[in-house]
């Protein structure tokens, strides 16, 4: 059980809820940017500063505080390193939200991204160290250890990017490429492995040993694909032979990882058929989001498909959010009622989810529609103003699950 008596735990989840309401209200700022002139915001700036603070300020913290308190024994969980080191990373996150909502893409902003990296580095050596004593399920450690892994080589993205930045020898297909690798491997990645250790984790004393199995050869696969799946997304320069024979791979065990989660799904039916209400609903959506995601991300191997979706920015944005908020949010929501950091018997909890996760359906939907719709004919007018809607959504639901984590405090 999360650790809810010690004020350090509970801090985090705090803070982390406000920093999801932060980011709905900026995305629904940017959002609002489109469609009226607001002047006084920058808009590349505002960007910036939404994508990289959805990543530090919400899904990092909220990922590393979970690995510390739930897959660390507490004698190690409460080491006053890792309490610094959630810290620093809360402030590193606040402080690329500042840096590049006024200055943007600058040496400043850059200085602080790059101390979230190191941060990445020094939590990573020490957690991995720790994790390897705490004798957890071999499919958990392996996904966890992978997760970690995957995050600290995300980090070849921005270094790069950050190269190209200060020697001023902006090349296109590097930059691309660089940026393709740090979402890459945060999202297909650091993201997806550990929502993964996290689930396999709280499920562990139930499951039969068949089903660890079953879920041993999906956590590998899907570890394994990660780097070949990777070539990928360079796809779109049109690379040589043998960079397509890689993406081909890493396409084929995708393919396969989709086929042993579907045999993992069938042999831990018993235990998710337990799981009724908000927490079955939201579960559904997660683990339905994460199979669309495959699906996707399979099929771009085909040039037609793979074209279509790089070159198209709503349909990139579709596949970001189906990730970010479909798959990892909504699952991560799902757990917080699960271990009772969110009240389920509280109301606010049940109108916050509906609310937010209806408003993560839609939003996934214009974004496809308006993404086919730039492919067939001119698009249309109405999507920004029904993205608009959606963003007012999203941004509603953060702020009444806010208010459910606040009125769940109050009875603990």
């Amino acid at each position: 059980m999360f650790k809810q008596n010690t004020i350090q735990s509970r801090k985090w989840i705090d803070l982390s809820i406000l920093n999801l309401s932060t980011v709905a209200f900026l995305g629904l700022i940017l959002r609002s940017k489109i469609l009226f002139a607001l002047p006084f915001i920058n808009y590349n700036h505002l960007l910036e500063a939404h994508s990289h603070f959805s990543f530090g300020g919400w899904v990092t913290l909220i990922l590393v505080a979970l690995f510390i308190h739930e897959l660390l024994p507490e004698s190690f969980s409460v080491r006053p390193v890792y309490q610094w080191l959630l810290g620093s990373i809360a402030i590193c996150a606040w402080g690329m939200l500042v840096s590049y909502l006024v200055w943007g893409y600058s040496t400043i902003s850059i200085i602080t991204s790059l101390c979230f990296v190191l941060l990445s580095y020094i939590f990573g050596l020490i957690f991995i160290k720790d994790l390897l004593k705490a004798k957890l399920e071999s499919s958990v450690e392996l996904l966890a250890i992978s997760s970690i892994v995957y995050l600290i080589l995300s980090s070849s993205g921005l270094i790069t990017i950050t190269i190209i930045y200060f020697t001023k020898s902006f090349n296109a297909i590097l930059y691309k490429d660089a940026l393709y690798t740090y979402l890459h491997f945060q999202y297909n990645g650091f993201f997806t492995l550990a929502i993964f250790a996290l689930l396999f984790n709280l499920i562990a004393e139930g499951t039969s040993a068949k089903a660890k199995r079953n879920i041993y050869r999906f956590s590998l696969t899907l570890c394994i694909s990660i780097i070949p799946s990777l070539f990928l997304s360079y796809l779109w320069q049109d690379p040589n032979l043998w960079l397509r024979i890689i993406a081909m791979v890493g396409s084929i065990l995708l393919i396969f990882s989709f086929y042993l989660f579907l045999v993992c799904a069938l042999s831990l039916r018993d235990i998710f058929k337990e799981e009724r209400g908000v927490i079955g609903f939201l579960v559904m959506l997660s683990m339905g989001s994460f199979m669309l995601k495959i699906f996707l991300q399979s099929f771009t191997i085909f040039p037609v498909i793979g074209n279509a979706i790089f070159g198209n920015r709503p349909i990139i944005m579709g596949f970001l959010h189906l990730v970010f908020l479909g798959f990892v949010t909504l699952f991560i929501l799902a757990y917080f009622i699960k271990k009772g950091l969110l009240n389920s018997k509280i109301k606010w909890t049940g109108i916050a989810v509906i609310v937010f996760a209806i408003a993560v359906i839609l939003n996934e939907v214009l974004l496809i529609l308006q993404g086919m719709a730039t492919m067939f004919i001119d698009g249309s007018s109405i999507f920004p103003w029904l993205l608009w809607i959606t963003g007012i959504l999203l941004f509603t639901g953060s702020l009444l699950l806010a208010i459910a984590r606040i009125q769940t405090r109050r009875l603990l």
